[in-house]
Protein backbone atom coordinates (compact mmCIF):
# COMPACT_ATOMS: atom_id res chain seq x y z
CA UNK A 1 0.00 0.00 0.00
CA UNK A 2 1.08 3.63 -0.75
CA UNK A 3 1.10 6.34 1.71
CA UNK A 4 -1.30 8.40 -0.83
CA UNK A 5 -3.79 5.23 -1.52
CA UNK A 6 -4.29 5.01 2.29
CA UNK A 7 -4.14 9.10 3.19
CA UNK A 8 -6.93 8.78 0.50
CA UNK A 9 -8.72 6.02 2.02
CA UNK A 10 -8.52 7.37 5.96
CA UNK A 11 -9.36 10.93 4.87
CA UNK A 12 -13.07 10.80 6.30
CA UNK A 13 -12.18 8.95 9.91
CA UNK A 14 -11.83 10.26 12.79
CA UNK A 15 -8.34 11.63 14.10
CA UNK A 16 -8.23 10.40 16.95
CA UNK A 17 -7.65 6.55 15.75
CA UNK A 18 -4.54 4.26 17.40
CA UNK A 19 -2.56 2.83 15.06
CA UNK A 20 -1.46 -0.36 15.39
CA UNK A 21 -0.21 -3.23 13.23
CA UNK A 22 -1.96 -6.90 13.78
CA UNK A 23 0.72 -9.89 13.00
CA UNK A 24 -0.28 -13.14 14.50
CA UNK A 25 -3.70 -12.43 16.29
CA UNK A 26 -1.28 -9.98 18.33
CA UNK A 27 -1.57 -5.74 17.96
CA UNK A 28 1.74 -4.11 18.76
CA UNK A 29 1.71 0.14 18.82
CA UNK A 30 2.38 2.25 15.76
CA UNK A 31 4.99 4.46 17.67
CA UNK A 32 7.34 5.93 15.66
CA UNK A 33 8.20 6.63 11.70
CA UNK A 34 11.00 5.97 9.54
CA UNK A 35 11.68 7.50 6.05
CA UNK A 36 13.66 4.84 3.50
CA UNK A 37 14.20 5.41 -0.29
CA UNK A 38 10.48 5.10 -1.46
CA UNK A 39 9.31 3.60 1.38
CA UNK A 40 8.07 4.70 5.05
CA UNK A 41 8.81 2.20 7.75
CA UNK A 42 6.37 2.07 10.99
CA UNK A 43 7.97 1.68 13.94
CA UNK A 44 6.49 -0.24 16.98
CA UNK A 45 7.50 -0.05 20.18
CA UNK A 46 6.57 0.00 23.82
CA UNK A 47 4.18 3.15 24.52
CA UNK A 48 1.68 5.21 23.13
CA UNK A 49 0.41 4.70 19.44
CA UNK A 50 0.44 7.34 16.97
CA UNK A 51 -3.06 8.52 16.22
CA UNK A 52 -4.16 9.13 12.76
CA UNK A 53 -4.25 12.50 12.74
CA UNK A 54 -0.58 12.37 14.87
CA UNK A 55 0.52 10.10 11.55
CA UNK A 56 -0.61 12.69 8.80
CA UNK A 57 1.27 15.48 10.35
CA UNK A 58 4.37 13.49 10.57
CA UNK A 59 3.70 12.15 6.80
CA UNK A 60 2.97 16.14 5.49
CA UNK A 61 6.77 16.34 3.33
CA UNK A 62 7.02 12.32 2.50
CA UNK A 63 6.87 11.49 -0.69
CA UNK A 64 3.00 10.08 -1.44
CA UNK A 65 4.24 7.39 -3.95
CA UNK A 66 6.10 5.72 -0.91
CA UNK A 67 5.01 1.88 0.34
CA UNK A 68 4.14 1.62 3.76
CA UNK A 69 6.56 -1.66 5.43
CA UNK A 70 6.58 -2.42 8.99
CA UNK A 71 10.17 -2.52 10.38
CA UNK A 72 12.15 -6.13 10.49
CA UNK A 73 14.73 -8.02 9.13
CA UNK A 74 13.40 -7.58 6.37
CA UNK A 75 10.86 -5.15 6.32
CA UNK A 76 7.46 -6.34 5.65
CA UNK A 77 5.41 -4.89 2.97
CA UNK A 78 1.98 -3.38 4.85
CA UNK A 79 -1.25 -4.08 1.96
CA UNK A 80 -3.87 -2.70 4.02
CA UNK A 81 -6.00 -2.40 6.84
CA UNK A 82 -9.01 -3.05 8.69
CA UNK A 83 -10.93 -0.78 11.40
CA UNK A 84 -11.22 -1.78 14.73
CA UNK A 85 -13.20 0.13 17.23
CA UNK A 86 -11.11 3.33 18.23
CA UNK A 87 -7.77 1.43 16.11
CA UNK A 88 -6.26 0.89 12.40
CA UNK A 89 -5.01 -2.08 12.57
CA UNK A 90 -2.54 -2.35 9.40
CA UNK A 91 -1.54 -5.65 7.87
Amino acid sequence: MQLIDFNRSTADLHPGLALYWEHHDQRFAITDLQTGPHQLLLITRSGRPLTLDQFRARCQQVDPHAALFITGTPAQRLYGYRLVTHLILLG
